[in-house]
């Protein structure tokens, strides 16, 4: 990991990209706060887009207001019920 201050020096946004491509980057800022910058890779672009979507929490949302748990007799009279 390299470390980056930049209370000391100044770089731009595009040498810390730069420098992120080969390795993650941990940069000090001046205002004393401290950031993580890596390269993402698929995964974590497929969650960001997800948690982007209206339609997908709101999907996931619907599944949370579910009852939380059904006994094994709930879930066959439910298979009987559907046929």
């Amino acid at each position: 990991m390299k470390t980056i201050d930049l209370t000391n020096e100044e770089h731009t946004v595009a040498e810390l990209l730069n420098l992120a491509r080969f390795e993650d980057v941990l940069i000090h800022s001046a205002s004393g706060d401290d950031y993580l910058l890596e390269r993402a890779d698929e995964f974590e672009r497929e969650a960001a887009a997800l948690g982007a979507s209206g339609k997908f929490m709101s999907f996931l949302q619907s599944r949370a207001d579910e009852p939380e748990e059904l006994t094994l007799d709930q879930v066959r009279e439910q298979q009987i019920d559907g046929q």
